[in-house]
């Protein structure tokens, strides 16, 4: 390469031409992966506080479609071929088993193969325990409740007082106070609108919707 353009007064101004591109190359560089690093930092701290936003809410959703339906105490009637046949307090959410076993479980006489052990109690529920050979037509309902044949007139749930909402199978007075409170600011428009009523879910309802009413 013929290099006889370049003189020497020339020469030091290219060398700090060349330098001055050097450093604002690296410059240049430098800056563009700071800028890159800096703009990836703040997206993926924002994906993350966004990331967290959505699981502390659906935490929070997960929590209240969880939250366990208020138990409350009943009284059942148990009788037929059991050791200590008799009225029992129980628990809302025990079942025929339970009922059997607090009254001293089955005689050895006893057909429970006809009794539905796993059934829900229910406030003023009877229970008998039918004996190995008895007739069907001359003995008394195996499970019989007041929803069997139904209520003699329903409780108007928007008007109703504390007593009269006690009366309500599975409702005692805890749960009777949370409806009137509730009450307090709204309204039944529907009977499946006391499932708004703490403590009262799917189970609970079921127990009280031959018995209730809006009007």
């Amino acid at each position: 390469m013929d290099f006889k353009f370049l003189n020497k007064d020339k020469l030091p101004y290219l060398i700090i031409v060349f330098l001055l591109l050097i450093i604002g190359y690296q410059y240049y560089d430098n800056h563009s992966k700071d800028d890159a690093k800096e703009f990836l930092k703040i997206n993926t701290a924002g994906i993350i506080d966004n990331k967290k936003k959505s699981l502390d809410e659906n935490t929070k959703e997960l929590e209240i479609e969880k939250a366990p339906e208020e138990s409350e105490e009943i009284m059942v009637h148990i009788s037929g071929a059991v050791n200590s046949p008799g009225i029992l307090r129980l628990d809302s959410s025990k079942r025929v088993v339970d009922a059997l076993d607090l009254a001293g479980g089955a005689r050895d006489d006893a057909d429970l193969d006809r009794v539905n052990l796993a059934a829900r109690l229910h406030d003023e529920e009877k229970i008998y325990i039918p004996k190995v050979g008895e007739v069907q037509e001359n003995m008394t309902t195996l499970v019989s409740s007041p929803s069997s044949s139904g209520p003699a007139s329903k409780i108007n749930i928007n008007s109703a007082d504390l007593s009269e909402l006690t009366k309500i199978p599975g409702v005692g007075e805890k749960t009777a106070q949370k409806i009137l409170d509730y009450r307090a600011n709204n309204s039944f428009s529907s009977i499946e609108d006391i499932k708004n009523v703490p403590g009262i879910g799917d189970k609970k309802f079921e127990s009280m919707k031959d018995y209730i009413s809006t009007y």
